[in-house]
This record gives C-alpha cells, sequence and structure tokens, in this order.
C-alpha cells in the first residue's frame, strides 16, 4: 500500500507540473501570482497527498499558502487533469490579491469559490442544463458548506449576497476560459485566446518563465 500512495504521489506531483507548463489557464495565474510578488514552489508551496474524503480533489491552505492535490482523486486523471489545481490557484491567486481571509470572512469564501468554478473549469459550459451561472451558483454553495460547518440557508444566502459581483470578476484572464466552440470551429477556445493576451496584463513574461 505504501508504494501505491508514493506512485500516486509521483504520479500527481509530475501532473501538476505538466500543468503549470502547458496548460494556457495554470501558467496566467502562475505568473499572474509572480507578478505580484506572491511567487509559488513546487517544494514550498505545492504537495500532494491522500486525502481520506473520497468527495474532495484538493485544497488550498491558507496560513501556509500551499495548494494540497489529493493523489487519490479521480479528478488527476484524463480528460481534463489539470482542473483541481486550476481551481486552486485560483483561490492562492485571490488570496494574494486581496489579502482575503478565507477562514474568518463567509463572503470571501464564498467569493472565490464563485471565481473558481468560474474561471478555472471551462467544460463546465457544456455541462449544466440551468445555465453556467446557476452551476457555478451551486457549486460554490456546496463547497462553502464542505468548508464551514454552518446551515445550508446560511451558505446560500452568503453565495447570493457576492454572486453577481465575483461572477463578473474575470481577473487574471479578462475572459471566461470557453472552450473551443465546434458549431463555430473556431480555430481557439478563450482559454488559449488569454494566455495571447496575457502580455496585456503584464503576465506573458511570467507566463514564458515557467517552462
Amino acid at each position: 500500500m505504501e508504494l501505491w500512495q508514493r506512485y500516486k504521489r509521483r504520479s500527481c506531483f509530475n501532473t501538476a507540473k505538466a500543468c503549470l507548463l502547458t496548460d494556457p489557464l495554470c501558467r496566467i495565474l502562475f505568473g499572474a501570482m509572480r507578478s505580484r510578488q506572491c511567487p509559488l514552489t513546487f517544494g514550498r508551496h505545492l504537495a500532494c497527498e491522500p486525502c481520506d474524503d473520497a468527495k474532495l480533489r484538493g485544497g488550498f491552505d491558507q496560513a501556509s499558502s500551499q495548494i494540497v492535490l489529493c493523489s487519490n482523486a479521480a479528478s488527476l486523471a484524463a480528460p481534463d487533469p489539470c482542473v483541481t489545481l486550476r481551481h486552486e490557484l485560483v483561490h492562492a491567486f485571490d488570496a494574494c490579491r486581496a489579502v482575503a481571509d478565507f477562514d474568518s470572512s463567509l463572503d470571501q469564501l464564498a467569493c472565490t469559490e464563485i471565481r473558481a468554478y468560474n474561471l478555472a473549469e471551462p467544460a463546465s459550459w457544456q455541462k449544466p442544463a440551468g445555465g453556467h451561472a446557476d452551476w457555478v451558483r451551486q457549486r460554490a454553495v456546496d463547497s462553502v458548506l464542505t468548508v464551514r460547518r454552518i446551515e445550508q440557508a446560511e451558505a446560500e444566502t452568503a453565495v447570493n449576497r457576492v454572486f453577481d459581483r465575483c461572477y463578473a470578476d474575470l481577473e487574471p484572464f479578462g475572459r471566461r476560459p470557453l472552450p473551443p466552440d465546434p458549431l463555430e470551429r473556431a480555430e481557439l477556445g478563450s482559454a488559449q485566446l488569454a494566455a495571447k493576451e496575457a502580455k496585456f496584463y503584464g503576465y506573458w513574461s511570467e507566463c514564458q518563465s515557467s517552462s
């Protein structure tokens, strides 16, 4: 079992490293944090560990500025192995940018969960029948309930209170990262376009230096 866990941790670590080298959204987030004097390093700020809760994919520990990826999570596999790292990088970016305190402020926690689901999971635009905004809203409520031991109504109230403002906040991408639209035969999805535009936001050199 120990050998298997070591293998899963190493596989998780290699996946995360590949995401920071090749995924356009991970590279923008990584570069944006460096530009704001919050650089991330693998050994210090990224860990891969098995999680007891099968529902967890990962987390961001604000006190230690560390992203933890669940090495036993199915989300590290195809078709989108970078989704969890992107999600947690949004939290790390928000903590750096706004000097937020997710432990004491329910509104700030709700806001960063809204932003993470809105910006980190491009495939989600193809999932919800009720609309992307409703999907983001519900996932944010679920995440707040996972982090805080509060009533459902309190979590929903917090998410609704900040939803419009936080759903419209597209930093550091400047756009929602839509996947390529096969009906429009788009050459690039919005994630790739955001990467091309990163230089206009001051993140391009940092993105380049991560390769």
